[in-house]
């Protein structure tokens, strides 16, 4: 296709490019492996163009592949079967030795009726699929994709704020530890809620400090209680247990 054509592709919704790629293909039978041929050869025009290429256009074009890829898996899987089927001679050796060791596994081993199981149905890939269910099937692998993607970021974005150099740790560990201590002693017991460490009450400091106590509970400065599954986390300090009057500054390890 020349720039003037890919510009004006680029600017339409996915649903506008797929019917352009397909429109020399009947509605009831769009060819899988052809589309995702020449859908990544339209990103590659994209590019060549010095274009933008959309996330979507990019996930849209890796599920095609995917389709194509399974599709031709099944129809190479079918074709070996076909030749077996006309040639069983093939096979029956294998297939002999494989009867034998089931009816000496079955002698030994006592069988009992078992409740009836429904067995799922796996849909097979086809290569060929009506534009409206081609279409259905692209929205759903997209929006599984984008999802997948966004925990990723998310999970990235709270990796990245909880990293930090190791005084910066042991500056947070240490002022956790005495916050611990404090609340110990002004409440004369052995152990504390964790909740009670939260200051703001917010999502981000709860995940924070339950991280920093995880570090002072592998470096054996706390013990973590839940005494119940969902219930509250308490924080019992293991120096006081040893020696109430000692006051340690934490390393980190």
């Amino acid at each position: 296709m020349d720039q003037v054509k890919v510009e004006e592709i680029a600017e339409e919704p996915w649903e506008e490019t797929i019917d352009f790629l397909t429109a020399d293909m009947p509605p009831q039978e769009i060819d899988i492996t052809v589309l995702a041929d020449r859908y990544r050869q339209y990103l590659s025009e994209l590019q060549e163009y010095d274009l933008s290429v959309p996330a979507k256009a990019i996930r849209i074009c890796a599920a095609l592949l995917k389709m194509k890829t399974q599709a031709l898996e099944f129809e190479q899987a079918e074709e070996e079967d076909q030749e077996l089927e006309e040639d069983p001679m093939a096979f029956e050796d294998e297939e002999m030795m494989q009867e034998e060791l089931m009816e000496e596994n079955t002698e030994r081993i006592e069988i009992k009726d078992g409740p009836d199981l429904e067995v799922p149905v796996k849909q097979k890939p086809k290569r060929r699929m009506r534009l409206d269910e081609l279409k259905g099937a692209l929205e759903d692998a997209v929006e599984v994709k984008q999802r997948r993607d966004e925990r990723r970021e998310r999970r990235a974005e709270m990796d990245q704020e909880f990293e930090m150099d190791e005084e910066d740790l042991t500056q947070k560990l240490n002022q956790l530890l005495g916050s611990i201590k404090d609340k110990i002693t002004t409440e004369s017991d052995e152990e504390i809620n964790f909740d009670d460490l939260i200051e703001q009450k917010d999502r981000e400091e709860k995940i924070e400090k339950f991280k920093h106590m995880l570090h002072l509970e592998n470096d054996e400065k706390v013990r973590l209680i839940q005494e119940e599954f969902l219930g509250d986390l308490k924080v019992q300090p293991q120096e006081l247990e040893e020696n109430p009057e000692q006051e340690t500054d934490y390393i980190a390890n």
